[in-house]
C-alpha cells in the first residue's frame, strides 16, 4: 500500500488555477520561440539607445568595464556606448525570461501534482532543455550566436524562480 502525504490546507484544482498560471508560461515560452527565430538586426535596439542616451550619462563611470564573454571582448570601446548598455539589456531579457518561465511552470506543476520537489526537479530540466532549444534555434535562424553563457544565462533565472518559490511555498505552509 503507497503511502501519500495529504495537505490538509490543499483546496481543489480549478480551471481558473490551472489558466493563471499555464497561460504566462506558455506566452512567455511563445515570446522566446519569436525573439530566437529572428535575426540580431531584427532584434536591435541599438538605434533608440542612440537617440535615448546621446548624452551618453554614466560613460565615465562606465568605461573600465571591460570583460569577456562568449569568445569576444564586450566593454563601450568594442560596442559603442548604446550596443554596450544593450548587452546588458539582453543579457538581463535572458535572466528574467526564464526566470519567469520558472516561476508559472513550478507553480503550475505544483498546483497539479502537489509535490514540490517533483514539480521543481521537472521544472529544472525543462528550463535547462528549452534553454539549449533556445540557443539551437538562434542557430538555425543565422545571423545570431548560440552561446554556452546564454544557457546558462537562462538557467540561472530560472533556478532563482525555482529556489524563491520553493522557499516561499515552505514558509506558506510554516505559517498555516
Amino acid at each position: 500500500m503507497r503511502h501519500t502525504r495529504v495537505n490538509k490546507h490543499r483546496r481543489g484544482v480549478t480551471l481558473g488555477g490551472i489558466l493563471i498560471r499555464l497561460v504566462p508560461f506558455l506566452l512567455f515560452c511563445a515570446a522566446v520561440l519569436y525573439s530566437s527565430s529572428q535575426t540580431y538586426e531584427q532584434q536591435t535596439v541599438v538605434p533608440l539607445l542612440d537617440r535615448l542616451l546621446s548624452r551618453e550619462y554614466f560613460r565615465e563611470y562606465l568605461t573600465w568595464i571591460n570583460f569577456t564573454y562568449g569568445g569576444g571582448p564586450v566593454s563601450i570601446a568594442t560596442h559603442g556606448y548604446a550596443g554596450f548598455i544593450e548587452f546588458f539589456i539582453r543579457k538581463l531579457a535572458h535572466v528574467t525570461i526564464f526566470f519567469l518561465i520558472g516561476l508559472f511552470l513550478i507553480s503550475f506543476l505544483n498546483y497539479i501534482l502537489n509535490n514540490l520537489f517533483r514539480a521543481a526537479i521537472t521544472t529544472f530540466f525543462f528550463v535547462v532543455l528549452f534553454a539549449v532549444m533556445d540557443e539551437f534555434h538562434q542557430h538555425l535562424t543565422g545571423g545570431r550566436t548560440p552561446l554556452v553563457q546564454d544557457v546558462i544565462l537562462d538557467t540561472i533565472g530560472g533556478l532563482i524562480a525555482i529556489i524563491g518559490y520553493s522557499v516561499y511555498r515552505k514558509w506558506r505552509l510554516r505559517r498555516r
